[in-house]
């Protein structure tokens, strides 16, 4: 679960120009019809899967749930979701902003609040912040060594980033077993010769 931004293809760029169903008639959201019931799905949770930011928490009115079961529907809710699917309202980039996949620092807190309420095991990513203070060159990456040290703190955790970190340990690590494997052969090596001292009359 350590994925990052630059990990994840959030969307397809094919679907640029094109509007997302935001909500349907009198429902914050898209209701869906089953078989057996109907339920109801959020699509502002899925607005970065569409290449648009998440800037804020979303509204609670926004992740209000519908669910309905076939022989239990006092409210009427099956009428009123065939009504709403006659009345679809879309958004695009005039209302949505630029696309750049981005979550901000006020939706990453919601998540990782959601998640920590919700007891869900993972790491949470490092939020992208509004802005950057500091001077407007980074020091090269090669030469920091500690994740949580004030220069890293301005770094988004890119994968080339980690991917760096990644390739110098591996690197440490081949350069470790070779020097074991060589003590061990020099071990081997001076045993030998000692116990075939210790045969020769």
């Amino acid at each position: 679960m350590s994925l990052t931004n630059d990990d994840i293809s959030w969307y397809d760029r094919v679907y640029d120009t094109i509007q997302i169903i935001d909500y349907y008639g009198e429902f914050p959201n898209v209701p869906l019809l089953g078989t057996c019931g109907g339920i109801s799905y959020n699509p502002i949770l899925a607005r970065r899967q569409l290449g648009f930011p998440l800037k804020d928490k979303p509204h609670n009115i926004l992740l209000e749930g519908v669910f309905f079961q076939k022989a239990k529907d006092p409210q009427g809710l099956k009428a009123r979701i065939v009504r709403a699917w006659r009345k679809i309202h879309k958004k695009g980039r005039n209302e949505l902003g630029p696309k750049n996949c981005i979550a901000l620092e006020s939706y990453t807190s919601w998540v990782r609040q959601r998640a920590s309420e919700y007891l869900m095991p993972y790491d949470y990513p490092r939020p992208t912040p509004l802005d950057v203070a500091g001077p407007s060159t980074l020091p090269n990456q090669s030469v920091i060594d500690d994740p949580n040290d004030a220069w890293t703190s301005l770094l988004p955790q890119s994968s080339k980033f980690w991917k760096r970190k990644y390739d110098r340990l591996a690197k440490e690590k081949a350069v470790m077993e070779a020097a074991y494997e060589r003590e061990i052969k020099r071990l081997y090596a001076s045993r030998l010769a000692a116990s075939r001292a210790s045969r020769d009359p």
